[in-house]
């Protein structure tokens, strides 16, 4: 009995064990279960917390975010007005100054219009005023041709009569040169004085100045321009210009002055740097119109360089050429067309003292050089001033005089900013110095 009673015992407990097991078996399969399926409430949970995150985020980015951008959308907006305020400004006081210009262009327009009315006829009188002028210029060049043909005639009866009555007459000096030998031209200076060359018919009245205690005859001067060297050949034979100015003083007149005896040749020459130069040669003569006043010339000394008797263009012994004379040593063209001026060209120039005058020097085309050209110097830049003067060549070595006013100066210009002196005042008492010519226009005896 009481084995029974502890084998049911056995049994029970047994079952209970296997019970309990069961049960914790059972309990971990759930647990395992729950948690590879997971817990819905949490993720109901973080689904909450995320959509309340958006919210606050949604919050934040209203408050924060969007309030600053709408407050820089604003201050843009008003800067961008303030700036469209700023410019409609701008215009308003640009149409108001355009306004303005306009209507001072307008009033410039018509006082322009006025202007060129005043001015053409300004023109119409000057026009008017230059035609009689050259009506009244003509009748006094008349005049004076005719005062000094009864002058010379006057001369020339006065002089018949002396030579009849045996009373001596004055002799006229031949050249500058004579004047200052008998005590004239102590000065220096511009002196204006008749003179008679041999062969001449009639005296014509010349420019003279001292330099190295000598009487010199200006034969040609250049300075400003004011004269238009190229012309033709009548006028280059005659002369044109005037003394006190620019002037050649003609060919004729100038063969008669380098015939009568040994002439020497000195042309001074001053850039626009103000530099001085000066050449001299020895021997100088210019042939008849019937040679084509041939030049000759030789023996050079000075300070320029010896530009009318180089080797490459030597201008020796070349017949006087003008624009409608051509007597130059070019086959193929007119060197006076070519260069603007008449001289005695070859092929066709180391010097060429006739050319144009171009202020500052400057050509307009650089390899022109058709002005004052003295090559030596400059090959293409024009001289601002020269004058070519002759002497007689027997008269180099002179003694020396006392100069009243300084002594003489060897450089060009000498005495060029001296005022004029008289011939009268240089006369002597074996010459007639007289300056009885009314105009000191260069003409050529008759």
């Amino acid at each position: 009995m009481e084995i029974s009673q502890i084998l049911r015992i056995l049994f029970v407990v047994c079952l209970c064990i296997c019970l309990s097991f069961e049960q914790r078996e059972d309990k971990h399969i759930r647990k395992s279960r729950r948690k590879r399926r997971g817990c819905k409430c949490v993720q109901r949970y973080m689904s909450e917390v995320d959509k309340m995150i958006d919210a606050k985020l949604r919050d934040f980015k209203a408050m924060y975010i969007v309030q600053g951008q709408k407050e820089k959308r604003h201050a843009e907006t008003q800067r961008m007005r303030d700036a469209l305020l700023r410019l409609s400004g701008d215009v308003a006081e640009t149409k108001n100054a355009l306004r303005i210009m306009t209507n001072n262009l307008e009033g410039m327009m018509g006082e322009l219009d006025n202007t060129q009315k005043d001015y053409a006829k300004l023109s119409r009188r000057i026009n008017h005023m230059g035609g009689a002028l050259g009506n009244l210029t003509k009748y006094v060049d008349t005049m004076e041709e005719r005062l000094a043909y009864r002058a010379n005639a006057l001369m020339d009866n006065e002089i018949a009569q002396q030579e009849q009555s045996g009373v001596e007459t004055k002799k006229m000096p031949t050249q500058c040169q004579d004047v200052f030998e008998q005590g004239g031209m102590r000065f220096r200076g511009d002196y204006y004085i008749m003179i008679k060359p041999a062969g001449v018919t009639h005296a014509f009245k010349a420019l003279c100045q001292m330099v190295n205690n000598s009487g010199w005859t200006v034969i040609q001067k250049r300075q400003d321009g004011s004269v238009d060297f190229y012309r033709g050949w009548e006028d280059y034979r005659r002369g044109f210009g005037s003394l006190e100015g620019e002037f050649w003083l003609g060919n004729d007149n100038i063969h008669y002055l380098t015939s009568q005896e040994p002439t020497m040749l000195r042309i001074e020459m001053e850039d626009w740097n103000g530099n001085f130069h000066y050449a001299v040669y020895d021997y100088f003569r210019v042939d008849s119109l019937k040679e084509n006043y041939r030049l000759h010339i030789s023996g050079y000394h000075g300070n320029a360089g010896d530009s009318m008797t180089s080797l490459y263009e030597n201008h020796d012994g070349m017949p006087f050429s003008t624009k409608d004379k051509d007597n130059d040593g070019r086959y193929y063209d007119s060197c006076a067309k070519h260069y603007q001026g008449g001289w005695w060209f070859n092929n066709c120039f180391e010097a060429h003292l006739n050319g144009k005058y171009y202020h500052k020097g400057f050509h307009k085309n650089f390899f022109q050089r058709d002005g004052i050209q003295w090559n030596t110097i400059h090959m293409y830049s024009s001289l601002k001033a020269v004058q070519m003067m002759i002497k007689p060549a027997s008269h180099v070595n002179q003694p020396k005089v006392t100069i009243v006013g300084g002594a003489s100066s060897s450089n060009s210009n000498s005495g060029s900013g001296s005022s004029s002196k008289s011939g009268a005042a240089g006369s002597s008492k074996n010459f007639d110095v007289t300056t009885a010519v009314t105009s000191n226009e260069v003409k050529t005896p008759v």
